[in-house]
């Protein structure tokens, strides 16, 4: 199982940025996330975790916190 810890750091280094990230951070606020993040992340939970996560899923998340239970309950 992966920690919030280790989680934020692989989203941080998918988004390629080192703005300060936390699980209350609302989706909209990193300028790094599109919706070719939201695909990019589906491969990186698939590759790194092994979980699959449907698109619509990823879609509804607001928080940092919504894509990591999408990862913890994938």
């Amino acid at each position: 199982m992966v920690t919030s810890e280790q989680f934020i750091d692989d989203l941080k280094a998918m988004l390629e940025t080192q703005s300060d990230i936390d699980m209350d951070t609302d989706l909209l606020d990193i300028d790094e996330w599109d919706s070719f993040s939201s695909v990019t992340f589906i491969a990186m939970a698939s590759e790194k975790y092994g979980k699959t996560i449907e698109p619509f899923s990823v879609a509804e998340a607001v928080l940092v916190e919504d894509l990591f239970h999408l990862v913890e309950n994938g």
